[in-house]
């Protein structure tokens, strides 16, 4: 892992970016919970959803969803805590574990993919919802 400057900009960079990500992460796990709560406590939602048989598959799509967050908000935190690790104690640099930490910390398309994927649920959650109350009118 290549040292970084931590100038001014990178760092302004660094909390905008942290700042995004945290309010991404915050928004699609709200959204992920707070929709399917929304249609189980709403009786024409769930009469929808329950005439159309799409409920058991629109919770399999949330589920998936907020999941996708939870596996990558794990994999973050563990990734760096031994990334940290690592700093606070040189030779823990030598360690495979750490060797793959320092990889994964840089691949961030396992997060674009996670953010991908529970986008995509959802959307297809929602538009299923929609379709029932749609088709039920």
């Amino acid at each position: 892992m290549q040292k970084l400057r931590n100038s001014d900009l990178e760092k302004g960079l660094f909390e905008a970016y942290s700042s995004a990500a945290t309010n991404l992460r915050t928004w699609l796990v709200a959204y992920g919970i707070g929709a399917p709560v929304l249609f189980l406590s709403n009786e024409i939602l769930w009469h929808a959803l329950s005439k159309a048989q799409c409920a058991e598959c629109v919770a399999i799509l949330f589920l998936t969803g907020v999941f996708s967050q939870v596996v990558i908000a794990i994999v973050n935190k563990n990734t760096m805590w031994f990334c940290y690790f690592g700093e606070y104690k040189i030779s823990f640099k030598k360690t495979r574990t750490f060797r793959l930490c320092e990889w994964v910390s840089e691949q961030f398309l396992i997060d674009i993919l996670c953010d991908v994927t529970s986008i995509a649920c959802f959307i297809t959650a929602t538009y299923r919802v929609f379709r029932a109350v749609i088709d039920l009118k």
